[in-house]
């Protein structure tokens, strides 16, 4: 199964489990994607798709740093919980053993 119907799959699954983090990070997730197809006119491949994920867990990452300096727990909780739900889509990394 490829990632757009992954992502498609979760976001009806958090509607219905009424999760909103998971549905607010994944829609976003998803309105990035279909934007970049509607302005290059073409239908993303696996590779591109998961380069839209990893370039939209920058501005979370950049929201835990600035909450954390700030003292905001609250703000940390919430932007983790966002990376931990587009990491999910994205492969898994090598550990430096496997390296």
């Amino acid at each position: 199964m490829d990632t757009k119907t992954q992502l498609n799959n979760t976001l009806k699954e958090a509607m219905k489990s009424g999760d909103e983090v998971r549905k607010r990070t994944v829609s976003m997730a998803l309105a990035a994607i279909k934007q970049v197809e509607i302005d290059r006119r073409v239908t993303l491949d696996e590779a591109a798709v998961l380069a839209i994920l990893q370039q939209e867990i920058k501005p979370p990452r950049e929201s835990l740093e600035e909450a954390s300096k700030a003292g905001r727990s609250d703000l940390v909780a919430e932007a983790e919980a966002e990376i931990a739900v587009l990491q999910a889509f994205l492969p898994k990394g090598l550990n430096p053993q496997e390296l």
